[in-house]
């Protein structure tokens, strides 16, 4: 056995053996940093693992069947142990394993500063946090930034999962992410639609950051495998490109609440915002406990994200259907019964372009969003949210000039909640006159003046508000930040005919006609675009086949027959929505200009009740039949 022992010696097969380990080990490493980086499909790495773990053993059987000589590799059989050179090579093998050694040493090192890890159990918030601080050079204080310095844009994560279904993943992630950052009172967040607008851009840092208005950039990537998770996120000065912050999360899938509230923790920590560390928690929690709860509630906030970016309606039913799934698992989770609720509002609205993707009846949906909205504001644990679930329930209930006084106290909070922006704009719309308005759209485009709900709402409100060259300087920004924003597009189209700029619309008119958006909307543009040319004729075309196709949807019925000058069939259309039990119908085309309530006797008793006197309505600028 001696003698075994130290032919294994002479023939450096324990050399071979560690030598490959530790060679191999790096190799795994390496590859397991660099193959997502590049977006190399998960069947490559599970390949290199099998390549390193079969070659070991052929490594070993090498070392011991073959000698290196001076004629070069021979079997051990065939030679002379005095003819061979293998024991000279035993230094370069033990110098290979030194500096394989060293390496590996320094990627400990590494990983000891940069990569979380350790049981979830015994990691908050704070004690992530605190890490994280501790790796950061001093040089790294945002507090040495210009005044101004605590904004963020957060861009979408990437997916390096191998499975492209997983984007839904990166993608709601990434919102809820940016959901907690906002929350903090003192730190000023590009809105999702904002920073979504970069997803897959090749554009640098300073030129991302300088379009959103904002110092800081967080990006980041997910890579999901079976059980297994990856988050890597990183900090970045956008106006040196320093990285103040960077952390990789490499956990079991059942931490993912723990790694979006550290993440969120950490970011709101290096940037230094004013609140207490208890505060901060609390402010990032993700309202659940349940990962599939939560995980549910991630996919229905990327549904949302995709209906606003590709215009396709229907995915906003797969988000309605993720939103029900978490409440099934969790039912106390009020952010996903806020959702919810916000989904059900839209299906009761008349005038919305997501409207009417459902089958249920209005009375069994106003019965869904009130349990939906009672139930957000019964579960919600946060003050400042419940302040905007109590806004949101006041303005369905027609109370608007409440909501928008619950609307303004939480924007003093969270200034950047782009939801809370468009609510505070259409229940102005009901009663304000313009001036209030266009001083509001002024106040909220200087805030952020890249948020694509934000936007939408604001042309709609400018459309009618008297300022036309106002609108036109925020239609062109709004294009030449958004170019190939469907939603923006179709709102501009309109906006620019009511300036009188009809050749400007046309253009409008390829990208629009060419999206997913709604077959009915489609029809709207071409009937304005045909009466704004004069082409009387082909607009009557379009009119009678509209009503014939579209017939049944008030806002389209009544909207063409303001278009054709049909002052009376509009009236008409909308007579039977003027239901004293039932007056949100109605009170949806209250944000429109042109609309007069007064033929509308219920309408009118409601809005003397609550003091409102109404506007005199405008004519359609590019109407037929004049």
């Amino acid at each position: 056995m001696g003698q075994f022992f130290d032919e294994l010696k002479r023939r450096n097969v324990v050399r071979v053996a560690v030598a490959y380990i530790v060679v191999g080990w790096l190799v795994f490493q390496v590859g397991e940093i660099l193959f997502p980086t590049f977006g190399a499909p998960e069947w490559i790495f599970k390949s290199l693992i099998l390549l390193i773990a079969l070659g070991f053993p052929f490594a070993l059987l090498f070392a011991w069947a073959f000698e290196l000589t001076p004629e070069g590799i021979k079997k051990t059989e065939e030679v002379d142990a005095s003819e061979s050179i293998t024991p000279n090579t035993g230094k370069t093998l033990n110098r290979i394993t030194i500096i394989a050694l060293v390496v590996a040493l320094a990627y400990f090192v590494w990983q000891d500063r940069v990569v979380e890890e350790g049981p979830v159990e015994a990691a908050t918030p704070a004690q992530d946090s605190a890490e994280a601080a501790a790796s950061e050079p001093s040089s790294a204080n945002p507090t040495d930034d210009a005044p101004g310095s605590r904004t963020i844009a957060v861009l979408p994560f990437v997916n390096m999962s191998s499975d492209e279904e997983q984007e839904w993943f990166a993608d709601g992630l990434t919102e809820e992410i940016l959901n907690s950052l906002a929350r903090a009172p003192d730190l000023l967040v590009a809105a999702r639609t904002s920073s979504f607008a970069f997803k897959g851009s090749n554009k640098d840092i300073t030129e991302i950051a300088d379009a959103l208005g904002v110092a800081h950039i967080l990006e980041g990537s997910v890579r999901r495998s079976g059980e297994r998770l990856r988050v890597t996120a990183q900090l970045i000065r956008a106006s040196d490109g320093f990285h103040l912050w960077s952390q990789t999360y490499d956990r079991d899938f059942a931490d993912l609440i723990d790694i979006q509230e550290n993440v969120a923790f950490a970011i709101a920590n290096a940037l230094e915002t004013a609140m207490d560390p208890e505060a901060l928690a609390s402010m990032v929690s993700s309202g659940t406990n349940s990962v599939p709860a939560f995980e549910a509630y991630l996919q229905g906030l990327a549904y949302g994200v995709s209906t606003l970016q590709t215009g396709d309606t229907y995915l906003f039913l797969s988000a309605r259907d993720a939103f029900e799934r978490a409440i099934d698992i969790d039912p106390e989770f009020a952010r996903a019964y806020w959702k919810l609720a916000e989904f059900w509002t839209i299906q009761l609205s008349t005038t919305n372009i997501v409207a009417g993707i459902t089958d249920i009846d209005r009375d069994e949906m106003q019965a869904l969003y009130e349990e939906a909205i009672d139930n957000a504001i019964k579960y919600e644990k946060d003050p400042v949210e419940q302040i905007k679930n109590r806004a949101f329930k006041a303005g369905v209930a027609l109370k608007f000039r409440q909501a928008v006084r619950l609307l303004e106290e939480y924007l003093e909070q969270r200034p950047l909640d782009q939801r809370a922006q468009v609510l505070l704009l259409n229940n102005l719309a009901s009663f304000a006159g313009n001036q209030e308005i266009i001083e509001t759209v002024r106040r909220l485009d200087e805030i952020d003046g890249h948020d694509r709900l934000v936007i939408n709402s604001s042309i709609t409100r400018l459309t009618y508000a008297g300022d036309t060259d106002y609108l036109k300087e925020f239609v062109g920004r709004a294009l030449a930040h958004r170019p190939d924003d469907t939603f923006i597009n179709y709102q501009a189209h309109r906006a620019m005919l009511w300036a009188g700029d009809v050749d400007a619309a046309a253009q409008l008119l390829p990208l629009i006609l060419a999206s997913d958006l709604p077959e009915d909307s489609r029809y709207m543009v071409l009937l304005r675009q045909a009466c704004a040319e004069k082409r009387v004729d082909d607009a009557r075309k379009m009119y009678r086949r509209g009503l014939e196709r579209f017939g049944d949807d008030y806002s389209i019925t009544w909207l063409s027959h303001k278009i054709m000058g049909e002052e009376n069939a509009a009236i008409e259309a909308l007579m039977e929505l003027d239901d004293a039990d039932d007056l949100t119908g109605i009170a949806d085309f209250l944000g429109y200009g042109t609309f007069d309530p007064r033929p509308f006797p219920n309408l009118m008793a409601f809005l003397e009740s609550q003091g409102i006197e109404p506007r005199e309505p405008i004519d359609v600028a590019y109407r037929c039949n004049r």
